[in-house]
C-alpha cells in the first residue's frame, strides 16, 4: 500500500479490492450492474506536500478572481449575462445575493498539473460531486493503512461552512416558521447524487448548535407553490440543499405543463426560499467565465491588480467563447479542447490537434450549447492496478474549496483523456 506500488496477483487485487470497500455501507466503490464496476481504487497515490500546498493556493487565488466577476455580474446589465449564455428567464435568479453567503458554498476546482505547477481546466461551483470522496473516504483510505493523509480537518471544515451557510440563508429567506426547515434534494434513485446529499445532511444533522430540522426530500417529491416549496406532506422548506443543476431545473415542467422549475428559481428572487449553493454559482459553473477572465487578461482590465494578472496568466489556458466564424483562424494555435458552457461529466467535449478530433465524447446531450475552446492541457499519466490489471491513466487533480477557503485535495483518474463519470477515484497520500 505504498503510494499505489504494491503489486497485486490480479484475482487476489480484486478480492482484497471488493471487501475493502464494502465496508463502507453509505459509499459506492463498487457499482453492480454498471458496464465499469469498478470505481474507487485500492492503493494511494503519492503527491508532493508542495504540490498539495499548489493546489490549494491555485484554488484560493482563482476562487478570488471568479467571485469578483460574477459579483460585477450580478450588478450590471443583462447583455453581459445573455451573451455568456444565460437564459432571460434565469436572469432575476442568478441575479440574487443571499446576504452573508459565500458566492459558493461547497465548489471544485479540477486541474491538469503541468511542469509549471496547476492549469485549471473548470470549475465544479454548482453541483460539485467527489464531496464524499475527498472529505471522508480518503481519510478513511489512510487511517486504515497508516498514510498520511493530504485533508485532517478538512470534514470539520466542510460541516461548519455548511452550517453557516444554512444560518445565513435562514436570516435571509422571508420565512415564518417557527421551527425552519432544511432540506436537501437529489434524485433520490441516482446512488451517488443521493449519498452525497444525505452525507452532508448528516454533517450538520449531527451539530447540537443547529436551530432548524433537517430532511432528505427526492426530487420529485418537492412541491412548489407561489407561496412557498413543500414537502409532499405539506412541510414549508426554508433552505434547499439541491444536488440538481439550474440549467436543467429551468425546464423542468409538471405533468400538467406547468413550469415548476421557473416557479422555484422564482421563489428564490422573491426570498421565499435560500438555496445552496446560492445563485451566484450559477454564474460561476459558466465555463464562458473562463473566457471572459481570460479577455479581460489580454485588455489587462483594471479589475484586477498586476499581481492577479500573473495569476491569470499562470493558472488559467487560453479560453475564448464561441462561435467561431470558420472562415477566420481559431485564436488558439496549438491542440485545443471544445467544451459545452454548462457541460457536465466530459459530455459534448472534444480534442482536436492539426484540425483533427482525436478524442470525442460517446454522449452528445449537450452539443446545442454555446461552446468554449481552451488550449489543451496534457494531463500527467501514472499506472495504477485495477481489476483490469495494471493501467495506465491520465490524471486530473481537484481541489475544493469551502467558503472562501482552500480544502480537500484528491485526483480522478482514467485511461482516457476526456474524463467522464467512469473515471476512478483513486485515494492520494503525501
Amino acid at each position: 500500500m505504498n503510494g499505489q506500488s504494491a503489486v497485486f496477483d490480479l484475482p487476489q487485487y480484486r478480492t482484497w479490492r471488493r471487501e475493502y470497500y464494502s465496508r463502507f455501507s453509505e459509499f459506492w466503490g463498487t457499482l453492480p450492474g454498471e458496464p465499469i464496476e469498478e470505481y474507487a481504487i485500492l492503493g494511494a497515490l503519492k503527491l508532493p506536500l508542495s504540490q498539495v500546498r499548489g493546489l490549494r493556493r491555485a484554488a484560493m487565488r482563482l476562487l478570488q478572481l471568479f467571485s469578483r466577476v460574477t459579483a460585477t455580474l450580478q450588478r450590471g446589465d443583462d447583455a453581459a449575462l445573455i451573451a455568456l449564455g444565460l437564459g432571460i428567464g434565469t436572469l432575476p435568479y442568478a441575479r440574487t445575493i443571499i446576504a452573508a453567503m459565500p458566492p459558493t458554498v461547497v465548489g471544485r476546482f479540477e486541474f491538469g498539473m503541468t511542469a509549471q505547477g496547476p492549469k485549471l481546466l473548470e470549475f465544479n461551483s454548482e453541483t460539485p460531486t467527489f464531496i464524499v470522496e475527498l472529505f471522508h473516504m480518503n481519510g478513511a483510505v489512510c487511517a486504515d493503512f497508516g498514510l498520511r493523509d493530504p485533508n485532517p480537518g478538512c470534514q470539520e471544515q466542510l460541516s461548519q461552512t455548511m452550517h453557516e451557510a444554512l444560518l445565513a440563508g435562514l436570516q435571509w429567506v422571508d420565512s415564518h416558521n417557527a421551527e425552519p426547515l432544511v432540506a436537501f434534494t437529489s434524485y433520490r434513485d441516482r446512488q451517488e447524487e443521493r449519498i452525497t446529499a444525505t452525507y452532508l445532511l448528516s454533517l450538520v444533522e449531527q451539530r447540537a448548535d443547529r436551530p432548524y430540522r433537517v430532511t432528505y426530500v427526492g426530487l420529485d417529491e418537492l412541491r412548489v407553490a407561489p407561496h412557498g416549496l413543500f414537502t409532499a406532506d405539506g412541510r414549508a422548506i426554508d433552505v434547499l440543499y439541491k444536488l440538481y443543476p439550474t440549467e436543467h431545473l429551468v425546464e423542468d415542467e409538471s405533468r400538467d405543463g406547468q413550469p415548476v422549475g421557473l416557479g422555484l428559481i422564482s421563489l428564490v428572487a422573491r426570498r421565499r426560499l435560500a438555496v445552496i449553493n446560492p445563485p451566484g454559482s450559477f454564474i460561476l459553473q459558466n465555463k464562458a467565465l473562463m473566457a471572459l477572465l481570460w479577455a479581460l487578461h489580454l485588455i489587462r482590465s483594471p479589475l484586477f491588480s498586476p499581481q492577479e494578472h500573473n495569476w491569470i496568466a499562470r493558472y488559467l489556458p487560453p479560453t475564448y467563447l464561441g462561435p467561431f466564424d470558420p472562415a477566420e483562424p481559431l485564436p488558439i494555435a496549438g491542440p485545443y479542447v471544445l467544451k459545452p458552457i454548462y457541460g457536465r461529466e466530459g459530455v459534448s467535449v472534444a480534442i482536436v490537434e492539426d484540425n483533427h478530433t482525436v478524442e470525442v465524447s460517446p454522449q452528445h446531450l449537450y452539443d446545442a450549447q454555446p461552446m468554449i475552446i481552451q488550449a489543451y492541457v496534457p494531463l500527467p499519466t501514472t499506472t495504477i492496478m485495477t481489476e483490469r490489471g495494471l493501467l495506465e491513466v491520465r490524471l486530473v487533480h481537484n481541489c475544493f474549496v469551502c467558503g472562501a477557503t482552500a480544502t480537500a485535495v484528491g485526483i480522478r483518474a482514467s485511461p482516457r483523456r476526456i474524463l467522464d463519470d467512469a473515471a476512478f477515484f483513486l485515494p492520494v497520500c503525501i
